[in-house]
C-alpha cells in the first residue's frame, strides 16, 4: 500500500524532489528527441487533494463549464463528501459530480464532472486541483429557466419526399412530464436522453433511431449530442437507409449533411453547442488527464510519461484530420475498416497509440483525433438494439439471456438463431475478434460523452454474440458460464482483445446503467472460469506452466508468445480494475510469462523469451500433448530454426515491448519482485525497438512498472499552488 503522502504526489504526476536515494532506478536511456512532453500539472498537495488536472484552450468564444469524465481511487471521494474545485492560485470555482458508480465502500468510482472554468484562450493553459469538500452539493440549475428561449431540432429529409422534424424541446418536455430522468443534474449542467425511432417511410428503413444527449449548462450554452443509429435489430423492414440531416440549434443551422447512405448496424453522430442569442459555443478546451492517477485508480496502465511522443507523431494526427473526407458521415477516420489485417497496427493493444499518445502528453492534436475516432466508431457494423433489452426492458443491446443461442454470424440458422437481416457488406468494413481496436473507452473515460459509452457497450455485447454458440455453451459447465464464454477455442488474442473490451464496459458503466447487469455478470463468468482450468492447465504444461492454450498449433507445433502477452494485458487490466479471478490467473501466468527469461539453467534460451514463436508440440503430430519442461522446449526451439540464440533475430517487430508490458504489468499488479527483476534486464538487453525513442515514436506499449522512468532527467514533476 502506498503511503497517502506519496500517493498524493504520484497522483500529482510528480516526483516532487524527491533525495536522489530515493529516485526510482531506470535503465539508462540517451533523450529522446524532437519530442513532445506533457506539461506539468497542479500538484494535489493537501490533505483533501484528489488529482490535478490540466486545459489547454482551442479559441477563443463564449462559455465558461466544461464537461469531463474522472474516474476516483476507493476512498478519495467517500459517499456523503462532494467535489470541490480550485486554480493554481488557491481560487475556489464551482464544481459538480454526477456519481456513475461506485466503489465496494461506497466511494465514488466514476463520475460525470462540471467545471465553472475560466477559459483559456488559444494555447493558454489553466490547471485544477480536484479534492474532497464536506458538505452537500449545491441544487442544480431550474430546469424550467434554462428551457426558456432555447430551440432546437433534428429534420430527416428523404430523397425526394417530405422531410421528418424532431423538436427537441418538445421531446424534452414531453419525457419529463412521463418522469425522464436527468443524466446530468447539478448547479453547472443538465442533461436527458432523447430518443425517438424515425419513420421507415422517410429512410426507407424501420431500423433508424434518433438520440440525442441535450446538455443545458450554468454559462447559457447548449450541447446536443445528436446521433442516428441504424441499430434496431430483429425487427422486419430493417435495411440500409437514405437520407439528408439538418441540425438546428437556437435558430442557427448548426449542421447540414447528406446526401447519406446508411447501413444497418451502424451509427454516426456529431457534438454540437449554440452560445446565447444563437451564437456558436465556443470550443472547449483540451484535457490533460492525471494519467498517473488513473493509473493508481486502476483504469488505464502505468505509461512512462518521460519519453514523450514524437512530434511528427503528434503532427500526422492533424495531417489526417485535414482529409476532405474526414468529417463525412460514417467516415471510418483512419480505423483499419478491414479489421483482420495484420501487422503492427497503431490501434491494437491496451489502448490505441492515438490514445496513448493523449495519455501520455495531453496534447490536444490527440486529443482531437482520438475524439474523431470514436464518433467513427459507430460505424462498425456491430451495433444490434434490441428495443425490448437491457435490466429494464427498455431497451438495450442484444444479450445472450435474451437471445440465447444467438449468433450474429448467417452460419447461426434461421432468426432467433441469427440477425433477422444480415450485417450489409458493401459498406467495407468487416469486423474480427481477433483484431478489434477499443475505440471508446479512453474516450468516455476522460470526457463523459455518454454516446461514447453507447459504442463501447455495443462492442462489448457483440464479443459474446459474434461468438460461436458451440464455444459458449458446454455440458459440463454449471453456473453462469453458459452462454457467456468468449474464450473457449478462440485464438488467444481474440480472448485478450474481447477480455480487454467486455471488462472495461463492464468496470465503466453506470451502477443504474441497465446494461451493467448483463455485461459484470459476463466478466465475472469468464474470468472464474478461466481461473478453473489452472489445476487442468498445470498437468497438461508441467513446469513451464502459465500460458493459454491456442486454437491450433499449426503443422509446425509451434506458439507465438507474443499472443501470452496480449493477453497478460487484459488480465492485468482486470486484476487493476478489483477482479480477484482474473489476479489469480495473473499470477499463475507468471511462471510463463517471468519464467521464460529466467529458465536458461534450465536449458531455454533467454532472449527466446521474446522470440516470434516457440516450440510447444511435436510438430506433425494432431493432439500432441504439449512440451512440459524448459529443456524440451529450448531444444524444440533450437531444432526448428526458430531460436534466437544469443541475438534478436526473430524478434524483429513489437514482441521485445510486449514482454516488456507484461512484465511491467506483473510487477504493477502484484508487486512481483522477479517480474521487476526481468524488466530491467530486458529493458536493457538490445532487443529491437525498446529504446526510449521507439518508445516516443511507437507510444502504444510505452508501460512501465511503478516508479521507473526510462529518462529520469524528464521525470514529471507538478506545479505547487499557492495555499490560501
Amino acid at each position: 500500500m502506498i503511503p497517502r503522502r506519496e500517493a498524493l504526489l504520484l497522483g500529482a504526476g510528480a516526483l516532487m524532489g524527491l533525495p536522489a536515494q530515493a529516485q526510482p532506478r531506470a535503465p539508462a536511456a540517451a533523450l529522446p528527441t524532437g519530442v513532445v512532453l506533457a506539461q506539468p500539472l497542479p500538484c494535489a498537495d493537501r490533505p483533501e487533494s484528489i488529482t490535478g488536472l490540466l486545459f489547454e484552450g482551442l479559441g477563443a468564444g463564449e462559455g465558461g463549464v466544461v464537461v469531463l469524465g474522472q474516474a476516483f481511487r476507493m476512498g478519495d471521494l467517500p459517499r456523503g463528501a462532494s467535489l470541490g474545485a480550485r486554480l493554481p492560485d488557491a481560487r475556489r470555482i464551482a464544481a459538480q459530480a454526477d456519481i456513475m458508480s461506485r466503489h465496494p465502500d461506497g466511494s465514488a468510482r466514476f463520475a460525470v464532472v462540471a467545471l465553472a472554468l475560466p477559459m483559456p484562450g488559444r494555447g493558454e493553459r489553466i490547471g485544477v486541483v480536484l479534492s474532497r469538500e464536506e458538505g452537500a452539493a449545491a441544487p442544480p440549475l431550474d430546469a424550467k429557466a434554462a428551457l426558456a428561449g432555447r430551440r432546437a431540432t433534428v429534420t430527416v429529409t428523404p430523397a425526394g419526399g417530405t422531410p421528418w422534424v424532431a423538436d427537441l424541446m418538445e421531446m424534452l418536455r414531453a419525457g419529463m412530464a412521463a418522469g425522464l430522468q436527468p443524466w446530468q443534474s447539478g448547479p453547472l449542467a443538465l442533461q436527458w436522453r432523447l430518443a425517438r425511432p424515425v419513420p421507415p417511410e422517410v429512410v426507407g428503413a424501420s431500423s433508424m433511431r434518433l438520440v440525442v444527449d441535450l446538455s443545458l449548462r450554468a454559462d447559457g450554452t447548449m450541447w446536443a449530442d445528436v446521433w442516428l443509429r441504424n441499430d434496431l435489430a430483429m425487427r422486419p423492414g430493417g435495411g440500409t437507409a437514405d437520407y439528408a440531416l439538418t441540425v438546428t440549434l437556437d435558430g442557427r443551422e448548426a449542421l447540414r449533411s447528406g446526401p447519406v447512405r446508411h447501413g444497418h448496424y451502424q451509427a454516426w453522430g456529431r457534438l454540437l453547442g449554440a452560445g446565447r442569442e444563437g451564437r456558436p459555443a465556443a470550443p472547449p478546451p483540451a484535457l490533460r488527464p492525471d494519467t498517473a492517477y488513473l493509473a493508481e485508480a486502476g483504469v488505464v496502465a502505468r505509461y512512462d510519461l518521460s519519453t514523450g511522443v514524437e512530434e511528427r507523431f503528434l503532427d500526422s494526427l492533424s495531417r489526417l484530420r485535414a482529409d476532405p473526407g474526414w468529417d463525412a458521415p460514417l467516415a471510418p477516420r483512419s480505423i483499419v475498416k478491414s479489421m483482420g489485417a495484420g501487422g503492427g497496427r497503431p490501434d491494437l493493444g491496451p489502448a490505441t497509440a492515438w490514445q496513448t499518445a493523449w495519455l501520455m502528453t495531453g496534447d490536444p492534436r490527440a486529443a482531437a483525433f482520438v475524439l474523431d475516432q470514436a464518433e467513427a466508431a459507430g460505424a462498425v457494423p456491430w451495433h444490434y438494439w434490441d428495443a425490448a433489452g437491457g435490466a429494464d426492458g427498455k431497451g438495450g443491446w442484444m444479450d445472450e439471456r435474451r437471445w440465447p443461442r444467438f449468433w450474429s454470424d448467417p452460419r447461426g440458422g434461421r432468426p432467433p438463431l441469427s440477425l433477422l437481416q444480415p450485417i450489409p457488406r458493401d459498406t467495407g468494413w468487416g469486423e474480427d475478434p481477433a483484431h478489434q481496436p477499443d475505440l471508446s473507452y479512453v474516450p468516455y473515460l476522460l470526457t463523459g460523452r455518454r454516446a461514447f459509452l453507447d459504442n463501447l457497450q455495443a462492442q462489448a455485447a457483440w464479443n459474446i454474440t459474434s461468438n460461436w454458440p458451440a464455444n459458449r455453451y458446454d455440458r459440463s459447465w454449471s453456473g453462469p458460464i453458459n452462454g457467456l464464454n468468449i474464450v473457449k477455442n478462440r485464438q488467444v488474442r481474440s480472448a485478450a482483445w474481447g477480455l480487454r473490451t467486455l471488462g472495461a464496459a463492464a468496470w465503466i458503466s453506470g451502477d443504474a446503467d441497465p446494461m451493467a447487469p448483463y455485461l459484470r455478470e459476463a466478466v465475472a463468468a469468464n474470468w472464474a472460469w478461466m481461473r478453473e482450468q489452472i489445476p487442468a492447465l498445470n498437468a497438461m504444461q508441467g513446469e513451464a506452466h502459465g500460458w493459454w492454450p491456442p486454437t491450433s498449433f499449426g503443422p509446425r507445433g509451434d506458439a507465438s508468445p507474443w499472443q501470452q502477452d496480449y493477453l497478460a494485458s487484459a488480465v492485468a487490466s482486470a486484476a487493476r480494475m478489483g477482479n480477484a479471478d482474473a489476479r489469480a490467473f495473473l499470477a499463475w501466468m507468471t511462471n510463463f510469462l517471468v519464467g521464460r527469461f529466467e529458465a536458461e539453467a534450465k536449458g531455454f534460451a533467454r532472449h527466446d523469451g521474446a522470440a516470434y514463436t516457440l516450440a510447444m508440440v511435436p510438430a506433425g503430430v494432431p493432439g500432441a500433448a504439449p512440451y512440459r519442461s524448459w529443456a524440451e522446449i529450448g531444444e524444440q526451439t533450437r531444432l526448428r530454426g526458430l531460436s534466437n540464440g544469443d541475438g534478436w533475430r526473430t524478434s524483429g517487430g513489437e514482441y521485445g515491448r510486449l514482454a516488456l508490458q507484461s512484465l511491467a504489468q506483473i510487477s504493477d499488479v502484484l508487486d512481483h519482485a522477479a517480474a521487476r527483476r526481468v524488466y530491467g534486464w530486458l529493458s536493457e538487453a538490445g532487443a529491437p525497438f525498446t529504446d526510449a525513442q521507439s518508445h516516443a515514436r511507437s507510444p502504444t506499449l510505452n508501460i512501465v512498472p511503478r516508479g521507473v522512468v526510462r529518462v529520469p532527467a524528464r521525470a514529471p514533476r507538478c506545479t505547487t499552488t499557492r495555499r490560501g
